[in-house]
Formats: structure tokens, C-alpha cells, sequence
């Protein structure tokens, strides 16, 4: 298995759709939405302190740029409803290791859509789509072992819990743990495959 994308190479962020959500580019007009959950405390409780606007405008004006393929460099799409195509979250991922194909996926989600399946729907879009459009061929996802429902989201995409970190961060004035889950491409293809035929046979 080979990398589908050059190193250091450049993209225009794809548009992927599934039954309730959308994924697409974000814009520098997508700041207030963002705004809303990056600087919401709870929301923030288990990742990062709550941000300011001049940080907020930092990421949002990175995640906005195109693609680009160089390691420890985020990029991101906006996840959207279907339903009224209001922004919700945000989902990104980077290159961890070029060599060993692997890469870091994360996502932020709004509260008001937290228990419905868009975070699990808006990761299984991009974790297809890493694997069969850009070649990796592992994934990594990190979280505060308090987070339940970002692991939850993990267990559900196939994601194996690989490590416990004790007192990994400190995180507004708090030493936090962390847990480390991978998915390989070889499972993730299992996965597939069962659900495709499940879903020609039903």
C-alpha cells in the first residue's frame, strides 16, 4: 500500500456527504458558528480552555486554507446539516508520520447536536475517505478519558484503544490523562466490505 498524495502537496478541500450531515471547506465567514463551541467552557471542559476571538480567527483562518500535505499540518472540514445546512462542527485531521503512513484525525462538535450520530456519521466520511482517497494507512485519534462521548465515536468507526497516558496535559491548570486509539487499514477494510454486503443483502 502507497500514499495516493505527495508530500507537501496541495488540494482544495473535498466535499463529502452522507445521510444527515455534509462535509465542506471552511470559510473565514464560518467564525461565528465556530465561535459559538470553541469558546463555550463546557464544550472546552475535556479539550482546551475555551478560546479568545484573535485565537479562534488564528484556526479558523488556517482551516480555511487549502489542503496541504505537510506533516503536523491540520486540515479540516466544516460538518453541516443536511437538514438546514447550519454548522455544527468541525472535523480535521494531519499528517503524523509520512513515512509510516499515518495520520491524527480529531473533531469539535456543537452541544446542541451532542447524542444525535452526527459526530460519528461526520468521522466516518473522513475516515473513508483517508484511506481509500489518500492512502494512509493508519489512523490515530486522541481524547481525555472523561470525554465518553468522543471515544464512544472511536469504538464505533472500529478504533482500538492502544494507550493510557496518567497526567499527559496540562490543561487550564490540570494535569489530564489521555487515551490513544489507532484503526489500521486492514481493519477498517473488513469493516467495509461486511457492511457493504450486509447493506447488498438486506
Amino acid at each position: 500500500m502507497t500514499m495516493k498524495i505527495a508530500l507537501n502537496a496541495q488540494q482544495i478541500a473535498p466535499n463529502l456527504s452522507a445521510k444527515y450531515i455534509y462535509l465542506r471547506a471552511i470559510g473565514t465567514s464560518d467564525f461565528p458558528a465556530i465561535k459559538a463551541y470553541r469558546q463555550d467552557p463546557e464544550n472546552c471542559r475535556y479539550i482546551r480552555p475555551a478560546e479568545n476571538d484573535a485565537k479562534t480567527m488564528e484556526i479558523v483562518d488556517q482551516l480555511s486554507q487549502p489542503w496541504h500535505f505537510s506533516v503536523g499540518h491540520w486540515n479540516g472540514l466544516a460538518i453541516c446539516l443536511q437538514s438546514d445546512h447550519s454548522l455544527v462542527g468541525e472535523i480535521a485531521f494531519r499528517i503524523e508520520d509520512w513515512q509510516n503512513q499515518r495520520a491524527e484525525l480529531g473533531y469539535r462538535l456543537s452541544g446542541e447536536v451532542a447524542g444525535q450520530g452526527i459526530g460519528t456519521e461526520a468521522a466516518n466520511l473522513l475516515v473513508d475517505y483517508l484511506f481509500q482517497e489518500l492512502g494512509f494507512f493508519k489512523l490515530m485519534a486522541r481524547c481525555d478519558p472523561r470525554n465518553i462521548a468522543s471515544f464512544r465515536i472511536m469504538e464505533k468507526l472500529g478504533f482500538i484503544r492502544e494507550a493510557f497516558f496518567k497526567q499527559h496535559y496540562l490543561i487550564g491548570g490540570e494535569w489530564t490523562d489521555q487515551y490513544d486509539y489507532g484503526l489500521l487499514f486492514n481493519t477498517w477494510l473488513a469493516r467495509h466490505h461486511h457492511k457493504t454486503n450486509k447493506n447488498h443483502y438486506s
